[in-house]
Parts: C-alpha cells; sequence; structure tokens
C-alpha cells in the first residue's frame, strides 16, 4: 500500500530513522511505523520516495508498506489519523504493488520531485508563517529579480551538482537533471497587509514581500535544493555574479557557492509518480507568477 504524507518538519530530525543508541530522536519514518504497528499489532516498516532533512516539511512524501492483511485505504487513512501527532498526516492512502510482484520501494520509481522554497523578504518576519518560511534580514530588491531568475536558469538541465551539495553527502554520482525552475513573487501589500508604510508600518506596498522558487528535478543531493536557493539570493542581493554560478557548475568547488538556506524554507510539494499508479493530487502554490 501507499501513503501520501504531509508534515510540518519542524520537530522532526528529519525523515529517517536514525541509530543512536540510548537516545531517542524523533523522525517522520519512526512516528508512522509505530503508529502502523498499533493498528496492524505488529512490527511495521515503510519505504520512503525522499529522506527529508531535519525541519524540511512535506505536501507530497509518498511512502509504501506491507500490510499483514487487507485494511480499507480509508480504514487506514482514519485509523492513523486517531493515532498520528499533529504534525504528521497521512492524507491518501492507495493499493499498489511493483509491477514484479515485489515489495514495492517508492524512491526506484519516482519520476521526479519537486520542491518549493519559500522566502519572507519584508523588514519584520511574520509570527504565524516564521516554521516554513526563511526571513531574509537584508532583502531583495526588485532589481535583484533578474540576476535571481538568471542563476536559477543556468541550473535547468543536467549538471555535475558537486558544488551544491553537503560535506557528509554519500551519493556516488553527482550528475543531476533540474526540469524546470518557477520563480513566483508576492508584493509586501499582499504578503504584509498590516505591515505597509500605508497602514504605518515598514514595507513599501510595492516591495517584494515573498518569493517562492519551485524547483523540479529528477532526484537530490543532500542539502542540494537549499544550497542552489542559497546561491540565487546570493546573487540577486549582488554578492557575487553569475560568473560564480558558472564557475561551481564546472568546478564543484563548495566553498564558492553561496549559503546553505534554511530548512524550515523547504517543503517537498510533491513525488512525481508513474501513471500505472493513482497519481497523487497537487497542491495549491501560495503565490502567484
Amino acid at each position: 500500500m501507499l501513503l501520501r504524507l504531509a508534515y510540518d518538519g519542524t520537530d522532526f530530525s528529519g525523515f529517517a530513522v536514525q541509530n543512536r543508541p540510548n537516545e531517542y530522536v524523533r523522525t517522520v519514518q519512526g512516528v508512522l511505523e509505530r503508529a502502523l504497528s498499533q493498528l496492524y499489532k505488529q512490527p511495521m516498516s515503510i519505504r520512503g520516495a525522499s529522506r527529508t532533512d531535519s525541519g524540511v516539511h512535506a505536501h507530497g512524501q509518498i511512502v509504501a508498506f506491507d500490510p499483514p492483511f487487507d485494511i480499507p485505504p480509508k480504514g487506514v487513512l482514519l485509523a492513523l489519523a486517531a493515532n498520528l501527532p499533529e504534525d504528521l498526516i497521512a492524507a491518501a492512502a492507495w493499493p499498489a504493488e511493483d509491477l514484479d510482484h515485489r515489495p514495492l520501494n517508492p524512491r526506484f520509481h519516482t519520476l521526479g520531485k519537486c520542491y518549493c522554497y519559500r522566502i519572507r523578504n519584508t523588514p519584520l518576519r511574520d509570527p504565524i508563517g516564521a516554521r516554513f518560511e526563511w526571513h531574509l534580514i537584508r532583502s531583495v530588491d526588485h532589481s535583484g529579480l533578474e540576476p535571481l531568475r538568471a542563476a536559477a536558469q543556468m541550473m535547468v538541465g543536467t549538471h555535475d551538482f558537486a558544488g551544491f551539495r553537503a560535506g557528509d553527502c554519500q551519493a556516488t554520482s553527482t550528475r543531476r537533471r533540474i526540469h524546470g525552475i518557477e520563480i513566483r513573487t508576492l508584493p509586501a501589500r499582499t504578503a504584509s497587509p498590516l505591515g505597509t508604510s500605508a497602514l504605518g508600518g515598514l514595507a513599501d506596498p510595492d516591495d517584494l514581500g515573498v518569493i517562492e522558487i519551485e524547483i523540479r528535478g529528477d532526484a537530490f543531493l543532500k542539502y542540494m535544493v537549499r544550497i542552489m536557493v542559497g546561491t540565487m539570493v546570493d546573487v540577486a542581493r549582488g554578492r557575487f555574479g553569475l560568473d560564480r554560478v558558472a564557475e561551481v557548475l564546472r568546478t564543484g568547488e563548495r566553498a564558492r557557492a553561496g549559503a546553505t538556506a534554511p530548512a524550515r524554507g523547504l517543503t517537498l510539494v510533491e513525488v512525481l509518480w508513474p501513471r500505472q499508479w493513482p497519481p497523487p493530487p497537487r497542491g495549491n502554490p501560495t503565490a502567484t507568477p
């Protein structure tokens, strides 16, 4: 069976179970396996499509598990809703198995993933959305949008992303294909309606209020999306130019790329699923093109 998960990653130490003797580490996998074990009255294990990092959120994580006996998908969802914590939900369930009738591992069947990174660009943070966005102390103005989009376009296609991964990334190959990057923005008057100068606030109503960067690709290295976003922001703020982006893609030198953007702004929006299985619904973006 397959489940589509949504979770607030703030209080999770990532998706995957971690082996730390004598220490409880709260992970999405661990919490979900415990709830499934309670439902089926025996130990259960799951296989995830993406190992999201500590603090990263999801609207469309996909996991598979092998039920020891049949419970209708709606029954599984209702039972999990009663046993999972507030920051994790199984939003959809459907039966599926490997085309070779082996245990299905979503990691090897996806057609790619879609991530969205949300940046708050206003002088003051939003206390309600702070868990889900990166608040820039030094904001990006309208003149920075063009170089930001240009930097994003340079990363589209198949490249060696060795310069855009964590130092402890264990991937054997660093070549990845990015299908597309979309930049969406909201003005301050929309993103922060009570905090603009017209109402006694600090932000100009026409300033950039929110920037969303949606990245679609086959697969990603550890911290890859966050380093890509940090690099784009550094270009947008004039810290370095587009030639530096080309240099990092050419040389793979991590120290020449931008900062690693905070985990809290990143959400796994969707795992792209093959047509032979029912596709999960896609979430609606929160900003307009």
